[in-house]
């Protein structure tokens, strides 16, 4: 009599484990680095108490559901078991969590940028790629947009990449210097005597840093690449030197200067003028070849009043003499200069003032 009881109760027993909830998991999984999933079976209704485990490992906690933030990619046995209040445990339910590598953007090293020029980026990392702000971009949404920037300054941009459906955990950024404009000037055109040694010049006018000068052509220089090279011309007429300047970024400026020689060092005057305001022989100018140093210019008119004086060639009489505009008439001139040896010379003439 007693074994039939005993029987009974296990039969019960076991009827009421079979019919307890079963946990389910919706799965398999697939996610990307950093993503956070809740994972649930049942619902919070259900009295039971539950055991989750990844690849073996107990999580903390024993409710219905579990938030997992998956850091490393890789494959992952997520396991659940429920534990009802009667003492009976469900069965072990077992899925697999595929966690997607998150992609690493890279926009590549900062850049410095002579002015006017363009410059590619270079971003990487990713299989979708998507550059902000996208102002002076040629293509914010491919790896490597030609950037074209308006004037000098800094410029930020920054990265998104994505690949797989999977987008990087945290962008990159690149910043563009554009320099400002470089400026180099060779001097002013001069006149000058056979053989007579001239001093170049050249003079960043930006203050810009240039490291390096290249004068050409090379012929009559003492050195072609120096900043202030001496020049001696041996032919008559006109010659023109082009010099190069560059920074250490590579930023490069030109100007040139011509030289005209004389057959020897001497003052010339224009024999007229004509102050029209046309911007062409405007003015009476003595024109020194090969002189060191003006003494004096000086026009009078033909009372013998002084009407102009200077010891600056690179002034001139506009025809105006105690502000009033000269009549079409002569004037005589004369002039008193150094030349380039120390010799004094003076020279004296006419010229016309044409209305």
């Amino acid at each position: 009599m007693s074994k039939h009881i005993q029987h009974i109760s296990a039969w019960l027993l076991g009827l009421f484990c079979f019919q307890q909830t079963m946990a389910q998991v919706a799965m398999p999984d697939t996610v990307c680095v950093g993503t956070s999933r809740i994972y649930k079976v049942n619902d919070a209704s259900v009295p039971s108490t539950y055991t989750w485990t990844v690849n073996g490992i107990t999580q903390p906690g024993n409710r219905h559901e579990l938030s997992l933030t998956w850091t490393t990619a890789g494959v992952y046995q997520l396991t659940v078991q429920e534990h009802a209040n009667n003492g009976c445990d469900g069965d072990v339910r077992t899925a697999t969590v595929y966690v997607m590598p998150a992609p690493v953007a890279n926009a590549g090293p900062d850049a410095i940028l002579c002015y006017g020029k363009t410059l590619r980026l270079n971003g990487s990392g990713g299989l979708v790629y998507q550059w902000s702000p996208s102002a002076y971009l040629s293509n914010p949404s491919i790896a490597a947009p030609l950037v074209t920037l308006p004037g000098a300054g800094i410029y930020t941009y920054v990265l998104n990449v994505s690949a797989n459906g999977c987008p990087a955990l945290k962008p990159d950024t690149v910043r563009v210097t554009m320099l400002p404009p470089v400026r180099v000037f060779a001097g002013n055109d001069t006149l000058v005597a056979v053989n007579q040694p001239v001093q170049l010049n050249a003079q960043d006018m930006n203050n810009s840093g240039f490291t390096s000068y290249q004068w050409s052509p090379s012929v009559g220089l003492n050195n072609a690449q120096l900043k202030s090279p001496q020049a001696i011309i041996n032919n008559l007429g006109s010659s023109t030197y082009v010099v190069t300047a560059r920074t250490a970024e590579g930023c490069e400026a030109i100007d040139d200067i011509r030289i005209t020689a004389f057959a020897k060092a001497d003052l010339y005057v224009p024999t007229a003028f004509t102050p029209n305001g046309d911007g062409k022989n405007d003015n009476a100018v003595v024109i020194p070849a090969g002189i060191r140093e003006l003494v004096f210019f000086r026009i009078y008119n033909r009372w013998g009043e002084l009407v102009f004086m200077t010891n600056d060639a690179s002034r001139g009489w506009n025809g105006i003499y105690k502000g009033q505009p000269q009549d079409s008439n002569v004037f005589v001139w004369e002039a008193k200069g150094v030349d380039y040896n120390g010799n004094v010379i003076f020279k004296k003439g006419t010229v016309t003032l044409i209305r």
